[in-house]
C-alpha cells in the first residue's frame, strides 16, 4: 500500500509542472491581442481566435444597418435611387462598419458612450440622407 502511494505522489508531482505548461500555453492562443492591442480579458467578440473571421458589428447597431441597407435596396428596386447613388451610400454604410471595426479593436465589446454616440450619428445621418434621395424622385 505504501509503494502506491508513493507512486501516486510521484506522479503527482511530475504531472503539475507539465500541467502548468500546458495551461500557460494553452491560454497563450487566447490571451494574445489581435493587431498589437491588449485584451484585458476582454472578449474578442465574433473573431472566436480565428484570423478568418470577421467582426459582425456591435448588436446595437445592427438594425439600423439592416434598415438602412434595405432603405438603399428598395429605393434602387422602386427606382427612386440610382444605382451610382446606392453604391456610394453602400460606401458610406461601409466605412461606419469599418469604423466600428476599428472601435472594436481598440475597445472590444466594451464601446465607450463617446463612440457610441459618434457611430449612432453617422448612422442617423446616413439614414436622412437615404430618405431624402428616396423623398427627391
Amino acid at each position: 500500500m505504501r509503494n502506491w502511494t508513493l507512486a501516486a505522489i510521484g506522479v503527482a508531482v511530475l504531472a503539475l509542472p507539465c500541467a502548468a505548461a500546458a495551461q500557460q500555453y494553452y491560454g497563450q492562443g487566447y490571451a494574445q491581442p489581435y493587431y498589437g492591442q491588449p485584451s484585458y480579458g476582454q472578449p474578442r467578440g465574433d473573431w472566436y481566435g480565428d484570423r478568418r473571421a470577421r467582426f459582425a458589428g456591435y448588436p446595437q447597431f445592427r438594425g439600423v444597418e439592416a434598415h438602412i441597407r434595405g432603405e438603399i435596396m428598395q429605393g434602387v428596386r422602386d427606382d427612386l435611387i440610382e444605382r451610382d447613388d446606392a453604391r456610394d451610400l453602400m460606401g458610406q454604410l461601409r466605412d461606419i462598419q469599418l469604423q466600428e471595426a476599428r472601435e472594436f479593436r481598440v475597445h472590444g465589446w466594451n464601446l465607450t458612450d463617446d463612440d457610441q454616440y459618434r457611430i449612432r450619428s453617422r448612422l442617423d445621418q446616413l439614414d436622412r440622407l437615404v430618405d431624402q434621395i428616396r423623398d427627391e424622385s
